[in-house]
């Protein structure tokens, strides 16, 4: 392994699994493969057909639970991350869950993700019920979810699968990125992000993010899964990442670059997560997030960026910790 200045090795994991929950009162009206066959004609092709072929291999499993066998969700970080009421009660009512696991190799496409959240969102369908994406810890409705998946040229949003999460502390802001590691990657983390920022700053977050996932595939191409994927220490940000990102690749013209500092910040505890730190490049003098309001006026010049960010409060800070 080639260890330099301007690289830092970012270890792969051996494989990656996904968790959809479908909650139900009752059991399930339909088959997962009959509620996958409805969608023919309303689902991209490479998604549908890899729905089924996953569906029939031992890298999907597909298992109706009584509610009591499953681990309570916390209605408190589902509701920090966006769960309505309705939702809740839904859930409180379920007698059953869906369970939609799936597993795949490190690299593009994340099939594990595609396939078991095309399954979900069928089965979901078929019953007029929610979707609860473990990972994100999430509701999604049937439509949401199919609405993520990619279109017929393999295109995503990067937001339907990657949330922004942020929490005060003594120091200003404290962003993380939640959705990477469906990925294999690390999640992204800044601190001391002065208060003003907040909509700016999770849209910078986002940017970078989908310039490193684009990193880490393009490291993963290769017939063997290798130990290490080497990321740029310097991590370059423009405004059409963010776009593309959102979604709206077309509504943001090119901006000067923006660089990122990137540092491996490792877990000291074993249960918990090592994050990839975003910060400003070595020898930038004065406070950090004077760096990060001079990167947003240049990425953003007057442009109000359009950011999904999840609600702060106890709660969100409580997820971000864990």
């Amino acid at each position: 392994m080639l260890i330099t200045d301007d690289f830092l090795p970012v270890p792969v994991p051996e494989s990656l699994s996904a968790t959809y929950l479908v909650p139900m009162a009752g059991l399930p009206k339909v088959s997962a493969k009959t509620a996958v066959a409805a969608l023919t004609g309303r689902l991209a092709e490479p998604v549908h057909g890899l729905a089924r072929q996953m569906l029939d291999s031992p890298l999907m499993s597909v298992d109706t639970r009584p509610i009591t066998e499953f681990p309570e969700l916390p209605p408190d970080l589902l509701t920090a991350f966006g769960a309505t009421e309705e939702q809740l009660a839904r859930l409180a009512a379920a007698t059953h869950l869906v369970v939609v696991q799936a597993e795949y190799r490190p690299g593009w496409p994340p099939a594990h993700e595609w396939a078991a959240r095309a399954v979900a969102a069928a089965v979901a369908e078929s019953v007029d019920g929610d979707v609860v994406d473990v990972f994100g810890l999430q509701f999604l409705d049937p439509a949401t979810a199919l609405r993520s998946l990619p279109d017929e040229h393999g295109r995503i949003r990067l937001v339907d699968w990657v949330l922004v999460p942020y929490s005060s502390d003594t120091e200003g802001l404290w962003f993380t990125t939640k959705g990477l590691r469906r990925f294999g990657l690390l999640e992204l983390q800044t601190q001391g992000v002065p208060d003003h920022l907040t909509r700016a700053w999770g849209a910078v977050m986002t940017g970078a993010a989908r310039r490193l996932l684009r990193d880490w595939t393009d490291g993963l191409t290769g017939e063997e899964v290798p130990a290490f994927v080497q990321l740029p220490v310097l991590a370059t940000v423009t405004g059409h990442d963010i776009a593309v990102a959102y979604g709206n690749p077309e509504q943001h013209g090119a901006t000067a670059p923006v660089l990122l500092r990137l540092e491996l910040d490792p877990a000291t505890d074993p249960e918990a997560d090592s994050f990839l730190s975003l910060r400003p490049p070595a020898g930038h003098p004065g406070p950090d997030g004077r760096y990060y309001a001079a990167a947003c006026a240049t990425l953003f010049s007057g442009i109000q960026p359009d950011v999904r960010y999840a609600r702060s409060g106890d709660a969100m800070s409580r997820a971000v910790a864990t």
